[in-house]
């Protein structure tokens, strides 16, 4: 077994990579981002706006108006990519402060997965199959690696929710993209959902945005229910993304359900 993924604790010292392997994620989201916000009916409106504005009140010739298109999709880059580098600003400010966010008490915590493999790696990561298995029975496995090199390529955390009652948020659900469609976010949001189910939690939930496709269907599989959509501003009402905040209802006491949470959430 000469290539695994192990899903482990942060310890100190990850933040370096967890930087990394959010910031690619969050920053893989921006072209996509641009291009949605730039096919949106009111990006239009607003060229079609500008072009007639100039072209009625300014007398402007009609090739000069039409010189709006591109400011406009400059314009609409620019405020795209503020805004995610606002983002990537706000999340290394969190990720510098795992051990005191997510570490701090019993009620939250933070994941990694943890890729080991050969030192001389001649294969594209994408093209290689990857057991992904938990800290547990990584160390009952007694699996040798000391030959081998590692990186972290994924993360999550949970913490407490101040809004919800009894309930948490799962946040910063990330896999490098060489490394995806390997169950390893699978893997990863067990992990977390599994922490919240032992902590005593009522639900657990998750947003996404309309770009992030993939990790809401993987949600759903796993029996997060849709709670609300809702527009978020990049640029004011002009440039916005929409997010889906996912939910996982956990109910305490019911023995049935409870049993079919964990066979759900295992692996």
């Amino acid at each position: 077994m000469s290539h695994i993924v192990v899903i482990r604790a942060y310890k100190q010292g990850d933040e370096l990579n967890c930087h990394e392997v959010i910031k690619d994620g969050v920053i893989s989201s921006l072209n996509s981002a641009f291009v949605g916000n730039l096919l949106k009916e009111i990006t239009f409106q607003v060229m079609i706006l500008s072009a007639a504005v100039m072209f009625i009140f300014f007398g402007m010739p009609f090739t000069v108006c039409l010189l709006v298109v591109p400011i406009v999709v400059i314009m609409t880059y620019i405020g795209t990519y503020l805004a995610f580098t606002s983002k990537v600003m706000e999340v290394n400010q969190e990720i510098s402060n795992i051990a005191r966010i997510y570490m701090s008490n019993a009620f939250s915590c933070f994941w990694v997965a943890e890729a080991f493999e050969p030192y001389l790696m001649s294969r594209n990561p994408a093209d290689v199959y990857y057991t992904v298995m938990n800290e547990k029975k990584f160390r009952e496995s007694n699996i040798d690696v000391s030959s081998q090199s590692k990186r972290i390529v994924g993360s999550i955390g949970l913490l407490k929710s101040h809004s919800l009652d009894k309930g948490a948020w799962i946040k910063r659900l990330c896999v490098h993209k060489h490394y995806r469609r390997k169950g390893i976010a699978s893997c990863l949001l067990n992990v977390a959902v599994n922490f919240a189910i032992k902590q005593g939690y009522s639900c657990a939930n998750i947003v996404a945005s309309e770009y992030t496709e993939g990790g809401r269907e993987l949600c759903l599989k796993k029996g997060f229910e849709l709670k609300q959509m809702y527009h978020k501003p990049i640029l004011g009402s002009l440039i916005t993304i929409l997010m889906y905040e996912l939910t996982y209802q956990i109910k305490p006491g019911d023995d049935n359900y409870f049993t079919v949470s964990k066979k759900l959430f295992s692996f």
